[in-house]
């Protein structure tokens, strides 16, 4: 039974060159255990060993959990944005430099 997901896309809407969206969802039960700050983590090492230069993490202000795992994962707030749809979301970034070393 998988208890989360995560996505890693090396091109999309709003995203640069070089940038990384990471997108993670858990089930409530696996919430405040650490899981997706592990993930987080991992993954930026990946997307930096695939040529990634900047992760994003994009965030809706009403979603206070997933800014708390991107800040424990070294991400500093960014530009906020609008989707298509109108939803605005709190970007999140990390050089992903510095979790190549």
């Amino acid at each position: 039974m998988s208890t989360a997901s995560f996505d890693l896309r090396f091109a999309g809407e709003g995203l640069a060159p070089g940038q990384v969206n990471f997108a993670y969802g858990l089930y409530p039960s696996r919430r405040g255990r650490g899981p997706a700050t592990r993930t987080v983590l991992l993954a930026s090492q990946y997307a930096a060993s695939e040529g990634g230069a900047e992760a994003v993490i994009q965030v809706e202000p009403e979603n206070p959990a997933s800014s708390a795992v991107a800040q424990r994962a070294g991400f500093t707030p960014g530009k906020p944005t609008h989707g298509k749809d109108g939803t605005r979301f709190d970007w999140y970034i990390r050089d992903l430099h510095a979790a190549a070393r």
